[in-house]
């Protein structure tokens, strides 16, 4: 093992360098008591070498990375807990990207002014439209901790947040805000949305096509981009979908093959075509993987320069080692992590891959190259590009499954075959979409003819990841719930999603959280925790319990739907009226109709909208149905209010029920006590507050249930629930926001 570490450090001291430092900071974070002594064993080690020199560099290198890092975190953690004490303020400060937002809300991160809190980086929340990057804003607002996450399984966006160097968020008052934006940054946004334009002219924004081509062009997703990217990340090929380091190198390769068509000298081309790489990363909005490719490729592209020998691990380290000196936290970031390990994986493991593929291009026996026709040239030259494609795509996915199974928990064996067929499809986009751009200021119809062309090699490409993706087998979870697991979404108000996964494998999901919790929390939970639903169960039409057909069926392979929701002309609730494709059975429930929920688990309807009117809003038309599990009743009220709860009184319906799963209707009680009498539960679990006049009388109701000795559980309180029955036949609710649990006994 020595001895083959010392003959990678003679070759390729660089990237031994930097994949040190990456196991030490890792280290540093898990289990720094054992930091020196893994970077002991890493100075001896090079020290063995035979320079003392380079060794006191590593030693510095070293010192500097981990003990800068350091620093860094304390100076972070004083910064948090130091703004999370500010109240209203007044500040300036500066986008240092463009922001993102919908429903008149954007989000960007941004760079404070002035000397008290100058240099440092927010979370800035605005009303309005979304300014682009060098924005200068001045607003009056308060600044808010990063707060955590409150649902199991959903990515930490704290820690992103944090990892990215911002200390705080900053929430800006819409009626006190200035913003105003210099030339130079309006020249430069005017920039991007004329290359968004150019490739995109000619074609519907809302089709496929122009989704695919803004997102494998400048990475740009759409409103709905969790269901688009579906087909690609169960066929392995979410970094075909999105820009990059891939991308970046087609683009220099497609710049170089244009410089050279037109006789340019390759010493001439090199600087061009490194700035067209750069120019690249900042158009698709400098991502970290698209930025570390075009340093990548200035450093390989530059050691040809200077007649240096070129080498693709030294060159990632060179940049690895650049980047942890510039920043440390950069290297937790999931997609980092990622774009480095996979061409750590392609330089490390082609060569073995390329061995096991010799049958693909091997030459023809008894046949020597000069006697070979054209075609049967051609044919051998296509095995030899065949087999290197196989031989680089089997590298980057063995070595990027650790790393996807771990932050993303699933794998997609499938991905060898499915990168293959995409890249030249991608490569031919990127390429036209270039060319689209360079004719668009000349020719608007040129640009609209190939974007239309575009549009059909899009398609392709889409078809393309969806067929991979169908394979039996290409790709699967790495973790699934071991037994059954009820888990209840904490959403914030006028939202609520929960799912029921059975441990013989399929999930019901139970309402979706609308479609934007369902993109940013609820589908990311469900991916990480291995949950797959099947079925949906939408108990009426609010929008923030409700998404669309087509967006549930990008997302999930459904196959029943129980719908609750009275239609109104125009309403997601009349998409599910009208919605009718082969192998989706939807269902009208009503009282008395069984759901099945797996695993002898079943759900009980105990009234719809089917059975009657009761109220002018949504919420009066609830579907409230009971789960029967092992012995266990949860009674599911969703939004339900006062009309509905004595509706069921009225009915004589039994309601017996160990626990109340309760949401927040609009404007009207609910928990009544009659109907928490009636109900008899042993727990009743809460919703978040509205931050409304009824939020006072929900606190007087918890005093009054807990005083007859029932268990209110607040999700305000515990964020996000799981529920599962112990081995004893024991209910326990554990929450995730503040790690409580909460155990029943049954009592029958």
């Amino acid at each position: 093992m020595t001895a083959a570490l010392l003959r990678l450090w003679a070759k390729r001291p660089l990237f031994v360098l930097a994949a040190g430092l990456v196991a030490l900071l890792a280290m540093d974070h898990f289990e720094p008591r054992l930091l020196w002594l893994v970077g002991l064993v890493l100075v001896v080690a090079i020290l063995r070498s035979g320079s003392w020199k380079i060794g006191l560099a590593v030693v510095c290198v070293i010192t500097f990375v981990v003990g800068g890092g350091r620093i860094r975190d304390a100076r972070q953690a004083a910064d948090e807990a130091s703004f999370s004490k500010i109240g209203l303020v007044d500040v300036e400060a500066r986008l240092v990207e463009d922001a993102l937002g919908e429903e008149g809300e954007w989000r960007a991160v941004a760079r404070l002014h002035g000397e008290k809190y100058g240099g440092k980086k927010v979370r800035w929340i605005g009303i309005g439209e979304p300014p682009p990057a060098g924005t200068e804003l001045k607003a009056s607002g308060v600044f808010e901790g990063l707060g955590g996450e409150r649902n199991p399984g959903v990515p930490d966006r704290v820690e992103r947040l944090r990892n990215e160097g911002i200390v705080a968020v900053f929430r800006a008052n819409g009626m006190r805000s200035e913003q105003w934006i210099g030339p130079v940054s309006l020249r430069a946004a005017g920039i991007k949305k004329g290359f968004r334009e150019s490739i995109t002219v000619g074609l519907d924004e809302e089709s496929l096509a122009a989704k695919v081509i803004l997102a494998v062009v400048i990475g740009e997703k759409a409103k709905d981009s969790l269901g688009l990217v579906r087909d690609f990340r169960e066929s392995g090929t979410l970094h075909v979908f999105s820009v990059s380091g891939m991308h970046v190198m087609m683009l220099g390769s497609i710049i170089w093959f244009a410089l050279k068509w037109t006789g340019v000298p390759r010493r001439a081309a090199i600087p061009m075509i490194i700035a067209s790489m750069f120019g690249y990363a900042w158009l698709s909005g400098n991502g970290p993987a698209a930025v570390r490719a075009a340093w990548m490729g200035a450093v390989f592209l530059g050691a040809f320069t200077f007649r240096r020998r070129q080498d693709l691990l030294n060159a990632l380290g060179a940049v690895l080692i650049v980047s942890l000196l510039w920043d440390h936290r950069m290297i937790r970031m999931p997609g980092v992590q990622l774009s480095y390990g996979v061409v750590a994986a392609i330089g490390l493991g082609t060569a073995l891959a390329r061995r096991g593929l010799t049958w693909i291009a091997a030459d023809e026996l008894y046949l020597p190259n000069s006697e070979t026709g054209f075609w049967r040239r051609s044919w051998m030259s296509f095995r030899r590009n065949l087999a290197e494609s196989f031989a680089v795509s089997t590298a980057a996915s063995v070595g990027s499954a650790p790393l996807t199974a771990f932050h993303f928990a699933m794998v997609s064996p499938i991905s060898v075959f499915a990168t293959v067929a995409l890249v030249p499809i991608v490569y031919a986009l990127l390429g036209l979409a270039l060319i689209s751009c360079a004719l668009h200021p000349i020719s608007k119809s040129a640009a609209v003819f190939l974007n239309r062309t575009n549009a059909q090699l899009a398609n392709a490409c889409a078809a393309t990841a969806g067929f991979f993706a169908s394979i039996p087998g290409g790709s699967g979870f790495v973790v699934a719930p071991e037994t059954d697991t009820l888990v209840i979404y904490d959403l914030g108000y006028g939202a609520a999603a929960a799912c029921f996964a059975s441990s013989a494998g399929n999930a019901i999901l139970i309402d979706t959280g609308g479609k934007f919790s369902l993109e940013s929390q609820v589908a990311p939970s469900l991916m990480r925790l291995g949950m797959r639903p099947d079925s949906v169960i939408l108990t009426h039409a609010d929008s923030g319990h409700a998404a669309t057909p087509e967006l549930l069926l990008e997302m999930f392979p459904l196959r029943q739907v129980a719908n609750g929701m009275v239609p109104a002309p125009g309403s997601v609730a009349q998409e599910w009226t009208d919605f009718g494709v082969a192998g989706v059975c939807v269902l009208r429930p009503s009282k008395g109709h069984r759901l099945n929920f797996g695993g002898g688990a079943w759900g009980e309807v105990l009234l719809s909208a089917e059975d009657g009117y009761r109220g002018s809003l949504a919420d009066d038309h609830a579907l409230i149905f009971r789960l029967h599990w092992q012995g266990w009743k949860i009674l599911f009220t969703g939004d339900a209010g006062r009309l509905s709860e004595e509706a069921l009184l009225e009915s004589g319906t039994d309601l017996a029920a160990d626990v109340i799963v309760a949401g927040l209707h609009e404007g009207d009680l609910s928990l009544t006590d009659a109907f928490v009498a009636a109900v008899k539960p042993q727990a009743v679990i809460t919703a978040s507050p509205a931050g409304s006049e009824l939020d006072n009388f929900r606190e007087f109701q918890k005093k009054s249930m807990e005083k007859k000795g029932i268990r209110v559980i607040e999700q305000m309180r515990t964020g996000g629930l799981t529920v599962n029955v112990s081995a004893r036949g024991k209910l326990v609710i554990k929450g995730f926001a503040d790690e409580s649990e909460v155990v029943l006994h049954s009592s029958h």
